[in-house]
Order: C-alpha cells, then structure tokens, then sequence
C-alpha cells in the first residue's frame, strides 16, 4: 500500500529534497544492478534453478518500480520548482495580458442591404 506524504520546503531547498529523496533509493538501484547481473549469470551457467530465477525477476522488477515511482515523484517535483520559478518571475507579463483581456470587447458586424 502507497501512501501520499507531504512536507514543505524552501524553495531554494527543493533541489537538494529532491536530490535527498532520489539518492534514498541508490541502495535499491545498486542492489538491483548486483541481482540483474547475477541473473544474468545463472542464466549462462549450467545449473538452472527456474524458482530462483524466477523470485530474482521479481524482486528485480519490484526494485526497479520503487526506482521508477520515485524518479517520477522528483521529476514532478523539479517541474513544480520550474513552474513556480516561472511565474515568480514574470508576474508583470500576466497582469498585462489579464488588463488586456479584461478590457470590454466591441464587436462589429456588416450586413449587406441594410435599411437605408
């Protein structure tokens, strides 16, 4: 079962939180480079263990969709940071274009054989 957490951080922390949270996982991944080779290898041998290899791609690929999940939850992070750093920096732009559509539109229409 997943649980969403949720904490606040500066936001000239946020890259290095994410940078925290990724580097967590660094044992999971080298664990997995370690179980992927030695897949690999049972493979090559000559005795083959189909249980094992089986429990090893398992675990193999639980590891990665623990990598995987996390990867994603920083990229949404720094995206995040990217969005608010946007917007933080143009907010003079916005208010310009928000009076420029707030501004009464006037529409126009010709008809041809109007009542003279």
């Amino acid at each position: 079962m997943r649980v969403r957490l949720s904490y606040t951080a500066e936001v000239d922390e946020v890259l290095s939180e994410a940078a925290f949270l990724l580097g967590n996982l660094a044992g999971t991944l080298q664990d997995s480079a370690s179980l992927y080779n030695k897949t690999i290898t049972e493979l090559k041998g000559g005795e083959f263990n189909p249980n094992k290899f089986q429990e090893n791609i398992d675990t193999l690929r639980q590891n990665l969709g623990k990598v995987d999940t996390r990867c994603l939850e920083v990229e949404q992070i720094v995206i995040g940071l990217g969005e608010y750093q946007r917007q933080d920096r143009t907010p003079f732009i916005e208010d310009e274009h928000q009076e420029e559509d707030s501004s009464p539109a006037v529409k126009t229409t010709e008809s041809e054989g109007g009542d003279d």
